[in-house]
């Protein structure tokens, strides 16, 4: 892996307008002690060439182990194999650019700003970053210690008349948000924020010895019984956001919060309800790894990934989990 931010910087700039390069810089930061078959994790692998002698031009490599198991010829895979780049033949430098642009932009970058940069047409960018944020998300353990708890709600500037009201009984998509204090965020679309609901998904993400800590919203009591480390709240309807003396108060999750509005109305313009969980997933990540530099957090995104494949239809077709 690169070292240090400016070696990073000039390794990325290179990554981004030469294949061979981009081919280089995937490979390092996927599999920094050496390349490893993604299909039975076999360490006996090597480059394939031409008759030329220099490399292969698809950067091909066999497995010796993939062979050996199973009777047949060595089995080839490239830095594409086993990740979201898989069956995709837009050119690696497009990869790189990406994962340096999501990773690096608080806010995110549109498709519309890669298909420019790029060269690229708008469905081939908008596939690229669909693939990218449905590798990048849900992959952090369960919170522990202090949680903040809270709930948002994701969508277009309210106009007049029925859709001018704003947070709870609003049209928009609700979201609920859990952040442990330095730690990590996880997000979850909900279809209707109900005690039980909230309960199930804090359930699922946080460990019971944790604190919770929420705003007055009648749910939370019933929704976090079960933690040891006890309830607290803080009052907004009363103009109280932080108890005087203490650090009971929710402002982490609500900084947070202000990140995705300021994306959603910023950059992106307009996100949907069945898209909304992979741009989530992009948020959290880049919150998650916000104690580290943009080049280890490029390289954690290059490896994390790995083992996810998500096809055309798909992307288009399916509508994501909602709780509720």
């Amino acid at each position: 892996m690169v070292k240090n931010a400016s070696s990073l910087i000039e390794a990325l700039k290179a990554a981004t307008h030469s294949e061979h390069a981009a081919t280089a810089f995937l490979e390092i930061n996927r599999w920094p002690n050496g390349a490893v078959c993604p299909r039975c994790e076999g360490k006996r692998v090597y480059q394939m060439g031409s008759r030329s002698g220099d490399r292969n031009v698809n950067a091909r490599w066999r497995c010796r182990d993939c062979a050996a198991s199973r009777g047949l010829r060595p089995a080839m895979f490239t830095v594409r194999t086993g990740t979201v780049m898989e069956e995709t033949r837009l050119p690696l430098r497009v990869w790189v650019f990406a994962f340096w642009k999501a990773c690096a932009s608080k806010k995110g970058i549109s498709a519309l700003q890669l298909s420019r940069e790029m060269q690229i047409n708008y469905r081939s960018a908008l596939f690229v970053l669909r693939r990218l944020r449905f590798g990048l998300g849900n992959d952090q353990g369960a919170l522990t210690g202090t949680v903040e708890l809270d709930e948002t709600y994701v969508g277009g500037k309210p106009r007049k008349g029925p859709e001018a009201k704003r947070g709870r009984g609003t049209s928009k998509t609700p979201v609920l948000g859990m952040v442990q204090r330095g730690g990590n965020v996880h997000f979850q679309v909900m279809e209707r924020l109900t005690a039980d609901k909230i309960g199930a998904v804090l359930v699922e993400r946080a460990d019971k010895s944790c604190r919770v800590i929420t705003d007055e919203f009648p749910a939370y009591p019933k929704a976090v019984k079960n933690f040891k480390g006890g309830h607290f709240t803080v009052n907004h309807a009363a103009g109280e956001y932080a108890k005087k003396g203490t650090d009971i108060n929710s402002n982490t999750v609500e900084s947070v919060f202000s990140l995705i509005k300021r994306g959603v109305m910023g950059t992106f313009h307009s996100v949907s309800r069945k898209h909304l969980p992979n741009y989530l997933g992009e948020f959290e990540f880049r919150w998650n790894t916000r104690y580290v530099d943009d080049g280890e957090r490029v390289s954690r995104a290059i490896r994390q990934v790995q083992g996810k494949r998500l096809e055309y239809r798909e992307s288009v077709d399916n509508p994501p989990y909602l709780v509720g």
